[in-house]
């Protein structure tokens, strides 16, 4: 994490409370009442953003006021260092489709920071993508994909909203998940679908890339018997070529029909079967671990506590790589084929930036931005400790929409050099 980020000038109070935009565009604090020991520990600024250690922070005010402060503040650094997580993943797997397409290391270099450095890494890669399809133009790529699922944990957000004293009490689950659906462990049976990790062993539907073997939609290229077409001929043998149609071993390529190994994307299975994965749309026990695919949002909770859960909760949601189909129409060459293969291993994990990831951050951002502007009250009777952290906590949220929105701009350049994820 960047330590500049939590950094604020120790000068008067009174610039201390303007110090966030946030703070600013809904009005500006009033200078600090109180004793001189209170300006003294706002000017002092908030270094405990730094390590995210709160736990001995001590605010006026009693335990309410504290527990809202220090609530606001731990949302704050949580989500800060999960965007910078973000950014690092994105870094990688840019970074790994540029080694795959014969990339230099210097190219691919860079430190995770505001999103500068996921921009340098997946623009460059953007720039590679182009290139190559301009020379392979006789080749052109069709790219289907399918937006990802994100979960948001049930057992955590009931928790946190306990916690922070908004406890959820009467009504079901499934009330509570605004525009989703209750999906988790069952051990019993899946009455709706079953996902399967992405790059996890598949025996069901894959609209993604497969690689084993596909009975249905498959393009690429197959090892044993290639039942369809090889480079646009018919065929019911093996294939040296481009095997379009079905492929009974070795097969890699994208797949739209039931894969028996690996699949980049989810997996999903039929219904009524034993389900490893994730299960939605009902089962006849009770589901364990269950996340709602929408907002968790039960009714009787106060504002600020969901706030502060959601944003906390940016740490715990995940996301499936969104099923991303490619295929080379036209006369491909050895490159294009080897784009092809890059970009289907690769550019899953980094729409999902776009797609999932992204737009579940920049909404907790938002939360956190609003929880600001709310403290403000608050913050005045706390003193002038929680006035200065919680100053650096705003400002840090606008800095860390600045980052999303550079991260999923990052990610969108990859997926618009071969015309997907938009």
């Amino acid at each position: 994490m960047s330590v500049n980020r939590w950094k604020l000038v120790a000068t008067p109070v009174v610039m201390v409370g303007l110090a966030s935009p946030m703070l600013v565009n809904c009005g500006s604090l009033p200078a600090l009442p109180g004793p001189l020991g209170d300006v003294a520990a706002a000017a002092g600024g908030c270094p405990e953003m730094e390590s995210g250690s709160f736990a001995d922070l001590k605010f006026q005010g009693g335990a309410e006021v504290e527990g809202k402060v220090k609530g606001f503040l731990e949302a704050a650094f949580s989500l800060d260092k999960v965007i910078t997580e973000m950014e690092a993943s994105l870094i990688a797997s840019c970074g790994q489709l540029g080694k795959d397409l014969g990339m230099g290391e210097e190219e691919l270099k860079a430190e995770a920071g505001g999103g500068k450095g996921a921009e340098k890494v997946c623009t460059a890669v953007s720039a590679k993508v182009s290139a190559m399809l301009k020379a392979n133009a006789e080749a052109q790529l069709a790219v289907e994909v399918d937006p990802p699922k994100c979960y948001v944990p049930i057992d955590f957000m009931t928790k946190c909203l306990g916690d922070c004293g908004s406890p959820v009490t009467g009504g079901k689950l499934e009330a509570s998940c605004k525009g989703g659906e209750i999906a988790g462990k069952c051990d019993a049976e899946c009455k709706g679908s079953c996902a399967v990790e992405a790059g996890g062993s598949c025996t069901g539907t894959c609209k993604a890339s497969c690689e084993g073997k596909c009975d249905a939609g498959f393009s690429g290229t197959c090892g044993g018997k290639c039942d369809g077409k090889c480079d646009g001929k018919n065929s019911k043998g093996t294939c040296a070529g481009k095997c379009e149609g079905k492929c009974d071993a070795s097969a890699s390529g994208s797949c739209t029909g039931t894969c028996d190994g690996k699949c980049s994307g989810s997996c999903e299975l039929k219904a009524g079967a034993k389900c490893e994965g994730t299960c939605s749309g009902g089962c006849s026990a009770e589901i364990k671990e269950p996340k709602c695919t929408g907002d968790f949002e039960p009714p009787n909770v106060s504002i600020d506590c969901q706030l502060q859960c959601t944003a906390k909760g940016a740490a715990e949601f995940t996301c499936d790589a969104p099923n991303v189909r490619i295929v080379a129409k036209g006369k491909a060459s050895a490159d294009a084929q080897k784009l092809v293969a890059a970009l289907q291993t690769t550019l899953p994990a980094i729409l999902k930036i776009q797609l999932g990831t992204g737009k579940k951050l920049a909404a907790s951002v938002a939360g956190v931005a609003k929880g600001a502007a709310e403290m403000k009250d608050v913050a005045l009777k706390a003193g002038g400790k929680a006035i200065a952290c919680i100053a650096v906590a705003a400002e840090a949220s606008v800095s860390a929409s600045a980052s999303i929105d550079v991260n999923v701009k990052a990610s969108a350049s990859v997926g618009g050099s071969v015309g997907a994820g938009g």
